[in-house]
């Protein structure tokens, strides 16, 4: 015990302990575990799991008196918010000197959480010497945290009520431009845009329009919306309808060298010396001249496996013996790109300027692809844009959105200015270019997965707390770069959308439905000129901790399900079948199954069997749905540093028993379309209560209402 005691001592925290204006590094008392249970899944993290109604741990007394440092900030991941978050300042434990929070907010990354105690500090007579933080009132809840400390306010807090309410009515303002631009019946049309080596082709209709009319273009960053914005390329005669100009594809502006394979062209009228009045929607590019013309890739099954990396050989050897046929490989864009040259980087160029990647860290992908290449599997990139403390020198500054909160695990990609999108599309252009060279020397990437769950956008693709229609036009623009990026080396490149499994409500009031932002995602596609985007969905079970999927409440067959889990699968297939989701009304949007997997509580027999039935039962489902093209499972082995899951198909690379062991999903997972399935599926028919896989699928009608 003085050993376990020893060592939860140790300071949760980043940097040394200080006070004064120093964060002052917190040390928490196991002595005060009151409903808790602590384990230490690493060094560095603590998991705290309640056990009954008032789950609470207290810190040990200050060491120094804590001065000018009242907000407590700790990084944590919380399956599952964690309503009635309070924080006791002080002795004796007192309600007139508690901080509640309205929660711990969902978070399956880990996030940053803040709380400022000033209005409790402000009223104590003598400085505080301790702190207690209790976790809610229900059992049942597991929070993983580390760096518990106390800081002062930063700039931006201490600014809030001014500063965040002002931007706060200025994103609304524009949200409400948005909204009125996406239902807009514009007098004129831009019909086609196609791009080729060295011209663009641009096609309308001005529908006799009257006044003195010209082709103008925005640039991505600027605001299509705004006249000012606007510069006019060509003059348009209003008599001839429908109508065709080329534009050159590449112009020169001072020292740089521009590509308007990402300009948003638009018609507009206006004298020459007047402000332009734009006459029709703004147009992304249709097609785009590939210069390779390589067949549609498709797995050869659905069978897939997500979050691979060929660091471990157990992992490059799975892709073989589970019949892998498609990976999903992360690309955490801040790991690679440098801010200048050195001997340990190789240089590129892209549109006459110079870059440089850090050639270890390039090799780690290099190595991946190839591995997934050797087994001709269909490849996924994930693209991750971590928070600007990750980038080299000035770099996180132009990648990092301007508005990215700091409790986010990551940003949204830096769309709002010519630096930020500039440095974004090198970085793509590097990757799509290297990894789609004849005879893969590299490895290949087909397709490209933006960012990660945007409904959980304040986790994952944060960009401040926007509006849900302005998120999606910064979101779409990410989108859109990406995907013009890519069909440049192949014709059947394409950006997939990633949601939770959250389809009609939310995890935490900063969310936003996964059907909502489907939603507008489309009204943008219909509106800017439809791409071919497709759906990265994570169909979790209801709760990530339970195994027993059959049995979630929450998943109804009705298009109106509050989420959509293994139990409904069926619904995700019908909604996307539907006319108004399709491309260009015509063609079913690719849907591949990116991230999940049942979990196991733990390693007992019981837990193990559950899991495995769940992956047996979801797949009786999945062969049925031809909208859903794929399931990469996630992830290969458990995880320390996913808030206490075990939603591997192997064990803890550390399990004192038996590292990195196959569990019974594996064995399921491998024997699924072969001709061992029926053996090594049997035993979940009577874990389920079904008499036979036949039962598994739903077959009756998906409703438009609550259904069952």
């Amino acid at each position: 015990m003085k050993f376990f005691v020893a060592c939860f001592a140790l300071a949760i925290a980043l940097g040394p302990a200080a006070f004064a204006q120093d964060p002052a590094v917190l040390t928490l008392d196991p002595a005060s575990l009151h409903d808790l249970v602590l384990t230490r899944p690493a060094s560095e993290i603590f998991e705290l799991r309640t056990t009954g109604a008032d789950p609470f741990v207290a810190t040990l007394p200050f060491p120094a008196p804590a001065n000018g440092v009242t907000v407590l900030t700790f990084d944590y991941i919380a399956v599952g918010a964690v309503p009635g978050f309070a924080v006791y300042v002080g002795t004796p434990w007192s309600e007139s000197r508690m901080q509640a929070a309205a929660e711990l907010p969902h978070s399956e990354g880990w996030s940053t959480f803040s709380l400022d105690l000033a209005p409790v500090w402000g009223r104590m007579a003598t400085p505080p010497n301790r702190l207690r933080l209790d976790f809610g009132r229900d059992a049942g809840h597991v929070i993983q945290v580390r760096n518990v400390r106390l800081r002062a306010a930063d700039t931006r807090e201490r600014d809030a009520s001014s500063t965040i309410a002002a931007r706060r009515a200025a994103d609304l303002a524009l949200d409400g431009k948005l909204r009125a631009y996406l239902t807009r019946e514009f007098p004129t049309q831009l019909t086609r845009v196609s791009v080729g080596a060295e011209e663009i082709e641009i096609s309308g209709e001005t529908r006799d329009a009257p006044g003195e009319l010209f082709l103008a273009e925005a640039q991505l960053w600027q605001d299509a919306l705004h006249a000012v914005s606007l510069t006019r390329v060509a003059s348009i005669s209003s008599s001839s309808t429908p109508f065709a100009l080329r534009v050159p594809r590449f112009v020169t502006e001072g020292a740089t060298r521009r590509d308007r394979l990402f300009t948003r062209w638009l018609i507009v009228r206006g004298e020459k010396n007047s402000a332009a009045t734009p006459l029709s929607a703004a147009r992304y590019a249709d097609i785009v001249l590939a210069r390779h013309d390589w067949p549609e890739k498709k797995a050869r099954s659905k069978k897939g496996l997500g979050g691979f990396t060929a660091q471990r050989p157990e992992a490059v050897a799975d892709l073989e013996a589970l019949g892998i046929d498609s990976v999903t490989v992360n690309l955490f864009l801040s790991r690679y790109l440098r801010a200048a040259a050195s001997p340990k980087t190789i240089p590129f160029t892209y549109l006459g300027r110079s870059f440089h990647v850090d050639r270890a860290e390039l090799e780690k992908p290099d190595r991946t692809l190839l591995a997934a290449a050797n087994r001709d599997a269909l490849v996924f990139a994930i693209l991750l844009v971590p928070k600007s403390g990750s980038w080299d020198g000035p770099l996180g500054a132009i990648m990092q959105h301007p508005d990215c909160d700091p409790a986010a695990t990551y940003s949204m990609a830096n769309v709002t200015s010519a630096a930020g999108i500039a440095l974004y599309v090198a970085l793509l252009d590097f990757f799509a270019e290297r990894y789609s060279r004849v005879g893969a020397p590299f490895g290949r990437i087909h397709h490209w997965i933006v960012h990660n769950e945007v409904d959980a956008g304040w986790v994952w693709t944060n960009c401040g707390e926007k509006p849900p229609v302005l998120f999606m036009d910064q979101y779409h623009k990410s989108m859109r770069l990406a995907q013009l990026v890519a069909r440049q080396y192949d014709p059947h490149a394409r950006a997939y959308i990633s949601l939770t499994h959250h389809w009609t409500t939310t995890a935490s009031h900063r969310f936003t439905p996964g059907r909502e932002v489907l939603g507008h995602l489309l009204a943008f596609s219909r509106v800017e000129g439809d791409f071919d985007w497709g759906l990265a969905h994570h169909p979790y079970p209801e709760s990530l901790r339970e195994p027993k999927t059959w049995l979630d409440r929450k998943a109804t067959f009705a298009f109106d399900t509050p989420q959509i889990t293994f139990k409904n699968i069926e619904v995700l297939d019908a909604w996307m079948r539907e006319p108004a989701r399709r491309f260009l009304g015509q063609k079913i949007r690719s849907v591949h199954l990116t991230e999940q997997g049942p979990n196991s509580p733990d390693y007992s027999p019981r837990a193990l069997a559950e899991q495995a039935a769940a992956m047996a039962y979801v797949w009786q489902k999945l062969r049925r749905l031809d909208a859903i093209e794929g399931f990469q499972f996630h992830n290969w082995a458990d995880n320390r540093r996913e808030g206490g899951l075990r939603i591997g198909l192997r064990r803890f690379p550390d399990d004192p028993d038996e590292p990195l062991g196959p569990k019974p999903v594996w064995h399921v997972y491998r024997a699924l379309d072969t001709t061992d399935e029926a053996n090594a599926t049997a035993f979940a028919l009577p874990l389920i209560g079904l008499k036979s896989w036949a039962e598994a699928p739903y077959r009756g009608s998906i409703s438009s209402a609550s259904g069952r």
